[in-house]
């Protein structure tokens, strides 16, 4: 896995278009990955392309030359609408392979879509010499709270990633979703390798501590896309959710240690479980970072505890304290 914007300046544009497909705009994207692929590797052009509610969104990087010939080739798709270029410039690369494809499924309508594509647009023209980067985050990742504008996204402080073994975090951040009664919004994402499955995230944005604070579910298959540790950069803590098996946890806290070798700046990391030896093995795993902020909560196993524990951790961490109990490596549970 390649890190983000270490291989020199390169040409980078970023467009959208309406859609014009009938059916699943899913499987027609994943139906074109080896199209998409072949047609990059043959210029050393790398694309990533998002979907939401009848938007798409292009991000090119490359040669001038190759990027003029993708942006041109993808005018050419009769399920594309009209092309509007967001941002033309050269700076450091920001995709990490040759295909990226997102897809975000919410309550958003076409119309609020176009209002935040236009909104970049108006900022751009205010002065905002925004990254490729950020306006990805800004406008395939919405915020989706009520009286929020749409630099909320951009402006926003506390990210907390739950990631599980299994489905878990999904079903939690549902959890708090209802409690707080904030919109899930799902995501879907897939690279170049045809082999490779697309994996899914959610997540929810909560008004805490007069900020906007998310919360997002990850499976541990979604720490292997790019895309995704991109958007982790911003993360200010990761809690990990354990099962009863040590393998599967450490496997999953290694991920942890891979994704962080990325980054210059390591979020808090927060282990709960109801095991103490599959809490042991995660804490030896994450002991490869021996500066890292560990610390773990055990719970029962009811269903409000996980719930629970990732409120608190959400608490504290934005305090600068905590009442997880921290890890050292050579305290055993």
């Amino acid at each position: 896995m390649g890190s983000f914007g270490n291989e020199g300046s390169v040409h980078r544009l970023m467009g959208v278009s309406p859609s014009l497909l009938q059916g699943s705009v899913v499987e027609k994207l994943l139906a074109m990955r080896a199209d998409f692929c072949r047609f990059n590797e043959a210029r050393g052009c790398r694309t990533a392309v998002w979907y939401s509610a009848g938007w798409f969104l292009e991000w090119h990087e490359g040669s001038a030359e190759a990027v003029e010939q993708a942006w041109k080739a993808s005018q050419t798709f009769r399920w594309l609408g009209k092309h509007r270029m967001v941002h033309q410039s050269q700076g450091p690369r920001g995709l990490a392979e040759t295909l990226h494809i997102a897809t975000v499924h919410s309550r958003e309508t076409p119309n609020d879509v176009a209002r935040r594509i236009h909104s970049v647009g108006r900022q751009h023209e205010l002065g905002w010499a925004a990254e490729p980067a950020e306006i990805w985050r800004q406008l395939t990742a919405p915020c989706l709270l009520a009286g929020k504008d749409a630099m909320a996204a951009v402006a926003r402080e506390n990210v907390f990633a739950v990631t599980s073994e299994t489905t878990g975090s999904v079903e939690l951040v549902r959890a708090i979703a209802e409690q707080y009664r904030g919109d899930v919004v799902y995501q879907r994402f897939a690279g170049g390798d045809l082999t490779g499955p697309d994996v899914g995230a959610a997540y929810v944005d909560l008004p805490h501590d007069g900020q906007v604070t998310r919360v997002q579910a990850l499976s541990r298959g979604a720490l292997d896309n790019s895309m995704v540790r991109m958007s982790l950069q911003q993360a200010q803590c990761l809690v990990l959710l354990l099962g009863n098996r040590g393998n599967a946890a450490a496997r999953l806290a290694q991920s942890i240690v891979d994704l962080l070798a990325e980054q210059d700046v390591w979020p808090a990391v927060r282990l709960v479980g109801a095991c103490a030896a599959t809490c042991e093995s995660a804490v030896q795993a994450l002991a490869a970072l021996p500066q890292l902020d560990v610390a773990v909560r055990f719970i029962d196993k009811s269903h409000r505890a996980p719930v629970d524990a990732v409120l608190e951790a959400m608490s504290n961490v934005s305090r600068g304290t905590s009442s997880f109990v921290p890890a050292r490596v050579d305290t055993p549970y």
